[in-house]
């Protein structure tokens, strides 16, 4: 009988950790959201050396690319814990929950920032740059000084989005060129793209936190206006791609499908006047064209 409870007290300990492991991978580090933006890295960097890659100077990048990005998500969840906790589809995360405390959030993704700042200057000096800018603009600039004062904040936070492209290709070139400009500027406007359409489907949610997003400030339509506008750009850009060379033909008409898709699905949203359907729509297909559109980089 003892035993039976000593393990049944063990096991309970263990599903507890690997619950509270989870709820910090998933929602302190938004790992999906991470992992997309290390990845996007990644391809860069082996678009760059052509498939030819520096094994040891990839597996360098990979951990860079992936302590600055969980770092700077971290510090940002830290910052953010008052705003999650008055969103349902945010209250669950491990700060706002008492899962994790804010003090050892913020030790652990400065750990991780500061490891993979290191770590990047040993690539180069432009890895150790991209990352620091990425730092910079996603964490003291959006999260401390505009998210809560401007809907044209996650104009910033979107090139700190970027900053993983610049990084990946850099690791490779030593010097953006025009490719990597290019690369950032794409998953730059890309992210206002995905940003909007997602705050437009959330704006009762933002609006409760007090958080001055587009659709919030300037109401829904403008939000899937404003989405429409970026998503035109990010068009413009993989066109951009494909003139200099950096994807083929069929990737170019691979890529331009979701993101035409995702185009149609705003420009619904906007005449039916349904704008919570469409805009989750539009944000689903976006994210298929920037897993596509970075894929035909090294399938050219």
């Amino acid at each position: 009988m003892i035993n039976c409870k000593v393990n049944n007290n063990f096991t309970r300990k263990i599903n507890y950790v690997k619950a509270t492991i989870k709820d910090i991978l998933f929602g302190f580090f938004k790992l999906k959201q991470s992992l997309l933006a290390v990845w996007i890295g990644i391809l860069a960097f082996l678009a760059a050396s052509g498939l030819k890659p520096n094994l040891y100077y990839l597996f360098l990048t990979i951990l860079s690319l992936t302590f600055t990005v969980f770092g700077s998500t971290g510090l940002n969840m830290v910052l953010d814990a008052d705003i999650d906790s008055l969103m349902p589809r945010t209250s669950w995360r491990p700060i706002p929950s008492g899962k994790l405390g804010r003090l050892e959030g913020a030790l652990l993704s400065l750990s991780l920032l500061v490891a993979g700042l290191v770590i990047g200057a040993l690539v180069n000096e432009w890895v150790f740059i991209a990352g620091l800018l990425g730092f910079i603009l996603f964490v003291p600039l959006y999260t401390l000084f505009l998210k809560r004062k401007t809907p044209w904040s996650t104009l910033i936070c979107g090139f700190a989005g970027g900053m993983p492209a610049l990084g990946g290709w850099t690791a490779v070139t030593g010097s953006p060129g025009i490719e990597g400009v290019l690369l950032l500027l794409l998953a730059g406007f890309w992210s206002n793209l995905h940003i909007w359409s997602l705050a437009t489907y959330y704006a009762e949610d933002y609006r409760k936190a007090n958080v001055p997003m587009l659709p919030v400030v300037k109401g829904e339509k403008t939000g899937l206006v404003g989405a429409l506008t970026m998503g035109v750009i990010v068009g413009i850009l993989t066109y951009a791609l494909w003139a200099v060379g950096l994807i083929g033909l069929i990737g170019f008409l691979l890529s331009i499908l979701p993101l035409l898709v995702s185009l149609f699905y705003i420009v619904r949203g906007l005449t039916t006047g349904d704008y919570k359907t469409w805009s989750y729509k539009a944000f689903k297909m976006a994210s298929i064209y920037m897993a596509v559109v970075f894929l035909a980089l090294i399938l050219k």
